[in-house]
């Protein structure tokens, strides 16, 4: 028989006064998936963090993590979950270890057990030369994995990570993804907020889009893909810069077009006519087209299209 999922949740909703936050909101996440909660800034998703983490009472709805109801049971889902916000919450003035060691007494670890815990994760995190650096001192992507590992000290099932690689270096992001990961190949469930669609698609086994508090799509990536595989794309390189309004102008099959990795992205209404209208425009312009070639929509692509005005799903499906 299949496990009880991690989080199961079903007719979310939340206001705020006249503020409709949250409404009907249903979703499921299977043990020891990377799910990611997308959405624009307003979507509503610090306030799923709030309810889910038992922070913030729901209006309507239920929410069940570890097969137990967060309202009812907080203890036990806390004592079975990690979040790590966007902004950290550990005290600069201690050292690493003494922060972890600190959040173990929090979280009732006997203080043998809390200084191997505190070892084993300055060591997993990479953080073992710095143990005895005040976590003020640290960079921005230590501060990170420090956060991430204070979250991990009571050994969760699921941890909440909000925006975990915003603001960091290439590298910095590029090594917490695979950090992220690691935690996921252990065991844990990881409930993934970010505005980085292409992290989004690189580490999360499904996705959710959430638009003005209502579910837009969610299924796997490759699933929210193809329900855009309508959408005809572009990629144009010209030798000289244009004004994109131009093109749009003078390519009536030429929908939308965006700056994209010094080329032009373009979204096109047919794309045998749009190839057409481009060649014309480019002659007429005196302009060389380098390269134009067809694009496979992205997981960002589809959310853009998600955002700029396909209808909700009817209903939501966990």
């Amino acid at each position: 028989m299949a496990s009880t999922p991690a989080i199961v949740v079903s007719g979310l909703s939340k206001s705020f006064g006249s503020l409709q936050a949250l409404s009907e909101v249903s979703f499921a996440v299977p043990r020891g998936e990377i799910f990611a909660y997308l959405g624009p800034n307003g979507a509503g998703k610090s306030t799923t963090i709030r309810i889910l983490a038992g922070l913030l009472q729901r209006d309507a709805g239920e929410v069940n993590i570890c097969g137990a109801d967060v309202a009812q049971n907080p203890v036990f889902v806390k004592e079975r979950i990690g979040v790590v916000p966007d902004e950290s919450n550990l005290y600069p003035e201690l050292t690493c270890r003494r922060n972890l060691e600190y959040l173990g007494e929090l979280y009732g670890l006997r203080r043998g057990a809390r200084t191997l815990k505190a070892g084993d994760l300055l060591s997993r995190f990479d953080l073992a030369d710095r143990e005895h650096t005040p976590f003020g001192a640290l960079s921005r992507g230590l501060k990170r994995r420090l956060t991430i590992a204070a979250a991990l000290v009571h050994d969760p099932e699921v941890i909440f990570l909000d925006e975990p690689t915003s603001g960091l270096d290439v590298a910095s992001a590029r090594a917490l993804r695979e950090l992220i990961r690691t935690i996921n190949r252990q065991g844990a469930t990881v409930f993934l907020t970010t505005h980085n669609l292409y992290e989004a698609e690189d580490l999360s086994h499904r996705v959710l889009i959430l638009i003005k508090g209502r579910v837009a799509a969610q299924g796997t990536p490759r699933e929210i893909r193809q329900r855009v595989q309508g959408l005809n794309l572009l990629a144009a390189t010209f030798s000289q810069e244009i004004d994109p309004m131009h093109l749009l102008q003078a390519c009536p099959a030429v929908l939308r077009v965006s700056p994209q990795n010094g080329s032009w992205r373009l979204e096109v209404a047919e794309t045998h006519a749009a190839l057409e209208q481009i060649l014309a425009f480019a002659g007429k312009a005196d302009l060389r087209l380098k390269e134009i070639n067809t694009v496979v929509a992205s997981l960002e692509d589809a959310f853009l299209s998600f955002l700029e005005g396909h209808p909700p799903e009817s209903e939501a499906r966990p």
